[in-house]
């Protein structure tokens, strides 16, 4: 069993106050999808195929990350210049 590694996000502008509380929530559910994804992982030991742990754990973990990385970018673009290309932090690896 390994361990599930995710990049960090970095925001490539300064975080407007008017967006902290949001973007800050969003951060925080990205470190729960992570620590969610690996309790599946260590609940699923030696479950499925070969392709189970992509298609069960790191696929759907990827799409969650997507949709609250794109919540980060819509909560700055509201209030400032929205900040593009977070997505490519969704994608995680099992160490």
């Amino acid at each position: 069993m390994g361990r599930i590694s995710c990049p960090d996000p970095v925001i490539p502008v300064a975080v407007p106050a008017a967006a902290r509380g949001e973007v800050e929530r969003e951060l925080a559910n990205l470190d729960k999808q992570v620590a969610e994804a690996e309790q599946r992982l260590r609940d699923t030991v030696g479950q499925g195929g070969p392709n189970f742990v992509q298609n069960a754990i790191l696929g759907p973990l990827k799409s969650k990350r997507e949709a609250a990385l794109n919540r980060i970018e819509t909560a700055i673009g509201r209030v400032a210049a929205k900040p593009e290309g977070l997505e490519r932090f969704a994608t995680c690896a099992v160490e």
